[in-house]
């Protein structure tokens, strides 16, 4: 099936905004109400799995479409904290151990690799990943592309991330242990701990 590259544009991401920001307009509006743990869990349930919905389409967006995207999670830390508008940032986001939107995104392209080298992936993300036989490390062929939209395909883009991943993490011997060492790994990248 092909993706029209409307599905990942400016509109969809206009839409996702509106939609985010209304629901967390009417999130601070009931704020009092809760602790800010059931915040947290209302503020994932509602507005963050909407970024995280089919994210990995949005490898390779440009910056300006990114930055829409990180807006709706800043806002969204901002509402469980009770923080307005115009306050700082600051550790929010890493005090509430989210990544950054660009590594969400790896995150979901990563797992769904490892998932697909493992069995558990679907057929046709299978046929995309092949292991290189050039190289005497464990890694995937990365094909070559003629034009940026081959360069945001599963079957490039998989592979690429993948191989600059740390060995220790590819090796991972379950699901679970994966997304813990991944996030570790992309949470320390994002917010450069040593």
């Amino acid at each position: 099936a092909v993706v029209s590259t409307q599905s990942t544009g400016r509109k969809q991401i206009m839409e996702l905004k509106k939609d985010s920001f209304r629901l967390l307009r009417q999130i601070r509006k009931l704020r009092f109400l809760f602790t800010e743990k059931q915040l947290k869990l209302i503020v994932n349930s509602l507005v963050v799995c909407k970024l995280d919905y089919c994210n990995s389409l949005y490898h390779g967006i440009n910056e300006h479409q990114l930055n829409e995207l990180q807006l709706i999670q800043n806002a969204a830390g901002k509402a469980v904290f009770g923080l307005y508008k115009h306050d700082h940032l600051d550790d929010t986001l890493k005090k509430l151990h989210w990544l950054p939107i660009r590594s969400r995104i790896v995150f979901k392209i990563l797992l769904l690799v490892y998932k697909t080298l493992n069995g558990n992936g679907p057929d046709y993300l299978a046929s995309m990943l092949r292991y290189n036989n050039v190289t005497h490390v464990p890694s995937l062929y990365e094909p070559t592309t003629l034009s940026k939209y081959g360069d945001r395909a599963f079957s490039k883009i998989g592979p690429s991330l993948w191989n600059k991943l740390p060995s220790n993490i590819k090796t991972c011997s379950t699901p679970e242990i994966f997304k813990m060492a991944l996030k570790t790994h992309l949470f320390k990248e994002a917010y450069n701990i040593a």
